[in-house]
C-alpha cells in the first residue's frame, strides 16, 4: 500500500516548495530504496548458499571424497561467488542512483570469499584408506 504526502497547506497545485518533495518524486525515490533492497536480498542469498557451499567441500574434503565429486561442487561454488560479485556491483550502482558515494563498509558487510581453486586427486585426502 502506498503512502502519500498530502501538499502544504493552502497549495492547490502549481508550484510548491523545492525544498518538499513531489509525489512523484517520493515515488521514485520509493522505487530506488525498493531496488537497492531487492538487490542486497540477492546478494545476501548468494552468500549464504557460499556458505553451504564450503560446509559441503570441507565435508567431502575430510571424508576423502574423489576430486571429481570436490571439484563437482567447487566449480559451483565459484559459479555462485561470480554471481555474488555480480550483486556487489549491482548494490553499489543502486546506493549510487540514491545518492551514497562511499561504500568501503558494503564490501566489508558483504564479504565475498576467495574463489577455490580445483583439486587434483592428489589433493584429496586418503586418510581414510589403510
Amino acid at each position: 500500500m502506498k503512502e502519500t504526502i498530502s501538499r502544504p497547506k493552502g497549495s492547490k497545485g502549481g508550484h510548491l516548495d523545492p525544498a518538499v518533495p513531489t509525489q512523484a518524486e517520493l515515488d521514485i525515490m520509493r522505487e530506488k530504496a525498493e531496488a537497492l533492497g531487492r538487490t542486497g536480498e540477492r546478494l545476501g542469498r548468494c552468500l549464504r548458499r557460499l556458505k553451504v557451499l564450503e560446509e559441503k567441500i570441507k565435508g567431502l574434503e575430510i571424508e576423502g571424497k574423489e576430486a571429481k565429486e570436490v571439484n563437482e561442487l567447487i566449480y559451483e561454488f565459484n559459479q555462485m561467488r561470480e554471481k555474488a560479485e555480480k550483486h556487489l556491483h549491482h548494490l553499489i550502482i543502486h546506493r549510487e542512483a540514491i545518492g551514497f558515494r562511499r561504500h568501503h563498509n558494503v564490501e566489508r558487510i558483504y564479504r565475498i570469499p576467495a574463489k577455490k581453486r580445483s583439486l587434483q586427486e592428489e589433493d584429496v585426502r586418503e586418510d581414510h584408506h589403510p
